[in-house]
């Protein structure tokens, strides 16, 4: 009987000391820095991102960690349950943009991190030193003084600020590292990252120009910048606790987009020159969604309760519905949910809905909203679709002025993850 082969030595990690470039936060250097910047005002985020800490749930959740404790600070609604009855945001949710299996492997970059937060309802605008600094010299000192104003209206409040860097750059172990900006200390030019890989690092203050230094590296997984994300909350307000639960969700990647977008513009521009019915632009449609696709483009949220099928019960009775034969189907809520895809599709949000034969535009548009009026709950579930597709749309097309292809990036470190032997 052969001998059973030897255990192989796991190597285990717990904390590492902070490098000289980084003041602790709970140092006393650290809190006299805090303790200028509260005096100058300039702590307020802080304020709001403290009570949402979180530890990352994987050593490449750093980006999904950062968005949801900036979620939950800002008041954002999901819009979903976490658990029970209770609404609130967890990074096991964030699955926009990219399925989380993959984020486990690799990170998101930085276009990705401005996807997601797209998605779920905030404004991000996205800054990448890397260009000012391909400019020279005073493009990168422009760049460095944008950061410092940027640093100073986040710090007083005005949104959220979400830093992408290097992590060897500040002389820690690890490369690619997503973490909110806590703060700004602008008498001595310092700047409070809170770490959410906490396992690893405690928050720590680090010099400004170092901060933007870190950005400067590209990421290894991808060959893009690095950079910054200033947030806030889009629109009016955050939502309301009272209104309804999402049902749906897009569930298509910015690859699947990409490429689903492209065929639908090619049949919409074809289709104009036969001068097609409302009724035959729909199956048109319908059709293209159900051969181009091997699952539907759309589906119920796993934790969607009975709202979603009473829902898709009531979009059946509408004139919009009664144009499909989705009744004849094998499977008539599929029909459906694809029929409520392509209300975001043609949703005045949606740059294919320019290219709608005008054959077909008015009454099409009139179908549309009959929907929308009679049945509750759909125009949520469709601005919501609308959302995440226009945030998949940006995504693409910033990694495209970029010089990469709108794709998943392979497997690296350079995204963001806390894994493998630099650990």
């Amino acid at each position: 009987m052969a001998a059973a082969p030897p255990l192989v030595p796991q190597r285990s990690f717990y904390k590492r000391p902070l490098p000289p470039s980084c003041t602790a936060f709970a140092s006393p250097e650290g809190k006299q820095l805090f303790a200028k910047a509260l005096a100058a005002g300039t702590m307020e985020s802080y304020f709001i991102l403290a009570p949402q800490m979180v530890t990352q749930n994987e050593p490449a959740f750093c980006a999904l960690g950062t968005l949801v404790q900036i979620l939950n600070s800002l008041g954002v609604d999901p819009q979903r349950r976490w658990k029970s009855g209770w609404r609130w945001y967890d990074q096991d949710m964030l699955d926009c943009c990219r399925p989380l299996s993959d984020v486990a492997q690799v990170g998101l970059t930085l276009s990705e991190f401005a996807c997601l937060s797209r998605c779920n309802s905030l404004d991000a605008v996205v800054h990448s030193p890397l260009l000012d600094a391909a400019g020279g010299a005073a493009e990168r000192e422009a760049g460095l003084a944008r950061f410092r104003d940027d640093l100073r209206e986040t710090s007083r409040g005005k949104g959220v600020m979400a830093l992408s860097y290097s992590r060897a750059t500040l002389g820690q172990t690890g490369d690619g590292h997503f973490s909110p900006i806590g703060g700004y200390c602008e008498e001595d030019d310092m700047v409070l990252i809170l770490d959410v890989a906490r396992f690893k690092y405690p928050s720590y203050w680090v010099p400004t120009r170092l901060a933007y230094d870190s950005m400067l590296p590209l990421d290894k997984a991808t060959g893009q910048p690095r950079g910054y994300v200033v947030l806030d909350v889009a629109g009016a307000d955050s939502g309301s606790p009272g209104a309804p639960l999402s049902q749906t969700t897009v569930t298509l990647n910015k690859s699947t987009w990409a490429s689903l977008n492209g065929s639908l513009s090619g049949l919409l521009l074809r289709s104009a020159k036969d001068s097609p019915t409302a009724t035959d632009l729909v199956n048109t449609l319908l059709s293209h969604l159900a051969l181009s696709l091997p699952t539907s483009p759309i589906a119920g949220r796993s934790t969607a309760s009975a709202s979603l099928p009473s829902l898709l019960d009531t979009l059946s009775t509408t004139r919009l519905a009664a144009a499909t034969p989705f009744t004849s189907s094998s499977d008539p809520s599929a029909v459906l949910l694809n029929l409520t895809f392509l209300l975001a599709l043609v949703s005045p949000r949606s740059p294919l809905a320019a290219l709608v034969p005008p054959s077909a535009a008015a009454d099409l548009a009139a179908l549309a909203e009959d929907a929308l009026e009679r049945v509750p709950g759909l125009r949520d579930e469709v601005d919501g679709a609308a959302r995440q597709l226009g945030a998949l749309g940006e995504c693409c097309r910033s990694e495209e002025d970029n010089g990469a292809a709108c794709g998943c990036a392979g497997p690296g470190q350079g995204r963001g993850t806390e894994g493998g032997a630099a650990a």
